[in-house]
């Protein structure tokens, strides 16, 4: 597999919308790209994956897609090289990759990743390069990281979720610099985050399924992307004082023990 033509699919899908009545949109959607990725979504309908997709900054069905700006910024052709290039880096999956546009109703960013054991998914307005590879590279770690850990995702533990995020960040950091990293890891001191690891992580780490690990690292009741912030502090004190060398495939728990941050 590799990147996907999708290009063809939202050209097939642009030409329809103008023929299509305003309410029928949502289904035409479903039809012509949710359907296509059913393999991805066992026991999922394409309604469902268009909810799913939609919840991670799909494009709205009624939207107008700019197709321009994404085929003249080399978008598919930017991430099949870099796909390449990080397979054979990190003896990663052979997967499909699918990029869409981000939709307009997203105001706070202009790029979304969704990343599956068997699936990558680019959902992305108007990327400079760096920043595209960036996020490429985001995702595919840790499709990486899950093809090692080999569990579902309602498996993976909290612990491994933080691993996972700290992981990618710093792979994105070595690869591109400091500038590309996410802007909210730098949000709270070490002292702070260790104080909240022990009180609300450490208690935690156990916990399985992605689904209830998002107040952990999104935050709530507990500070914004806190989960993220600490998940990169614990990969990153790992690395200042142990080899990096295929650190994609060391235990969750040894990355831990080898941090800053206590058991």
């Amino acid at each position: 597999m590799s990147v996907i033509s999708t290009d063809d699919w939202l050209h097939e899908f642009k030409t329809s919308q103008k023929l299509t009545r305003s309410r029928d949109v949502e289904e035409l959607q479903c039809t012509m790209l949710c359907s296509r990725l059913l393999e991805h979504f066992k026991g999922g309908t394409p309604q469902l994956i268009q909810y799913e997709l939609q919840q991670q900054g799909l494009f709205r069905a009624h939207e107008h897609i700019n197709m321009k700006i994404l085929q003249e910024r080399q978008s598919w052709e930017i991430v099949q090289e870099e796909f390449l290039y990080l397979k054979n880096k990190w003896s990663g999956p052979d997967i499909p990759i699918y990029i869409f546009p981000l939709t307009q109703e997203q105001k706070r960013t202009n790029k979304n990743g969704v990343a599956y054991p068997d699936a990558l998914f680019l959902l992305i307005g108007e990327l400079e390069r760096q920043e595209l590879k960036a996020l490429f590279a985001h995702e595919y770690n840790h499709v990486c990281r899950l093809q090692y850990l080999n569990k579902s995702l309602k498996e993976v533990t909290l612990l491994d979720s933080l691993i996972l995020e700290g992981l990618a960040e710093c792979a994105v950091e070595e690869l591109y610099g400091a500038q590309w990293l996410a802007p909210w890891l730098s949000n709270y001191s070490l002292a702070k985050m260790l104080a909240i690891w022990q009180s609300y992580f450490l208690p935690n780490l156990n916990v399985k399924g992605l689904d209830n690990h998002v107040e952990f690292l999104y935050g709530g009741k507990l500070p914004p992307w806190i989960g993220y912030c600490i998940g990169y502090e614990i990969v990153k004190t790992y690395r200042q004082q142990h080899s990096s060398h295929q650190l994609l495939k060391k235990s969750s728990k040894n990355i831990l023990k080898g941090s800053a941050f206590p058991l």
